[in-house]
């Protein structure tokens, strides 16, 4: 018996949404759609195996999650918007602090964030990484974003001669140019999504990364080696060392983050003000955009966003990315800070979203 294209198409939608409806409770809404117009399939969500539980931790607060990983006792903090339903799936923003910081003040002073999931409904989470002592020095925070550990790399020392020393782990090697700890941390997010998805509704197409400075190095680290979990990454200030940058094979969008005053982690390619190198952004929109990453347009175009012109924020593209995936760099008149207005908010939070929201893991 020959099919028909139609035919087989129904056939196919009526065999998906079987499986969909099998699961947890899923959106009635978006399941309608899909049944009423199959070429909206892909909007449809994916429930992760914490739908229809109720959530170990209460909405509207933030509270401290444990998991053990490579030997380590790991903690991360989780945020529920208070309008949190265990039948209805919900996107998750992992956010990354930076260095010698912490999942604290990621949350209440560098970004934010909580204020604005709970407006707008997404899931908050603030991962803690490890710390170390070096030379009777405070323990200092960091995540291993696989350039920080490792110099000399690929092109050589990731900072110059004369540049300053940073503390550095006796059992991670030589400390020249190395200034981070040299433990999984990806094996640690990767450990830590496994429990999310387990114990809250999460709809797995809309986990997205994003970090401050060497958590925004972490988060392109993450984009690289997490691709097949992550919809989408936005580092903020945080490139990696010279020699590291890479780009995933797998659909993934980014938007890239930067202050043209920062000498900290510069975005242009100059030496930082304490001697080390950092991949320019360029460099790194031209591996993403590339032939063996998202395939897009070969040059830089315009890209809207909400806040353009506040502070000099201003985007550009590399538009037609394969899967309609997106590559955005976006800089900012500032220094080394999450974006902020003159008024004290966080005006970028808004430009996150949107971009998080326009990107779902294709199917």
């Amino acid at each position: 018996m020959r099919l028909d294209s139609r035919r087989i198409a129904v056939l196919v939608v009526g065999l998906a949404m079987g499986v969909w409806l099998c699961l947890p409770r899923p959106d009635a809404a978006v399941a309608q759609i899909a049944l009423s117009d199959p070429a909206k399939l892909r909007l449809l969500p994916s429930p992760s195996a914490g739908c229809g539980l109720a959530p170990p931790t209460q909405p509207g607060v933030t509270e401290t999650r444990n998991v053990s990983h490579g030997g380590l006792e790991r903690s991360y903090n989780v945020h529920l918007p208070p309008s949190y339903k265990p039948n209805r799936t919900h996107s998750v923003v992992l956010a990354f602090h930076g260095y010698t910081s912490s999942a604290a003040i990621a949350e209440h002073g560098t970004t934010g964030m909580s204020v604005h999931a709970d407006e707008n409904r997404y899931i908050a989470v603030y991962p803690e990484s490890t710390r170390f002592s070096a030379d009777g020095a405070r323990p200092i925070s960091s995540w291993n974003d696989g350039a920080c550990s490792s110099s000399p790399g690929p092109e050589g020392p990731t900072c110059t001669a004369n540049s300053f020393q940073y503390p550095f782990p006796a059992e991670c090697g030589e400390a020249r140019c190395n200034w981070c700890n040299c433990v999984d941390d990806v094996g640690f997010v990767a450990a830590m999504l496994d429990e999310l998805e387990s114990a809250y509704c999460i709809n797995t197409r809309r986990i997205y990364a994003t970090g401050f400075s060497n958590g925004g190095m972490f988060v392109q680290r993450l984009a690289c080696d997490m691709a097949d979990r992550l919809a989408a990454v936005l580092p903020s200030h945080g490139q990696l060392h010279v020699g590291f940058s890479c780009a995933p094979s797998e659909p993934l969008s980014i938007m890239n983050v930067w202050g043209r005053r920062d000498r900290t982690v510069p975005g242009a390619g100059e030496v930082s003000a304490d001697g080390y190198f950092y991949t320019p952004v360029a460099e790194v929109t031209e591996l993403f955009a590339g032939s063996e990453s998202q395939k897009c347009d070969a040059i830089d175009t315009r890209y809207s966003s909400p806040t353009d012109g506040e502070r000099g924020w201003e985007c550009t593209q590399r538009a037609n990315c394969a899967r309609g995936r997106q590559v955005v760099g976006c800089s900012w008149d500032g220094g080394h800070s999450w974006p902020d207005g003159d008024d004290g908010t966080y005006f970028g939070l808004d430009t996150m979203w949107r971009f998080f929201k326009k990107n779902r893991k294709p199917r």
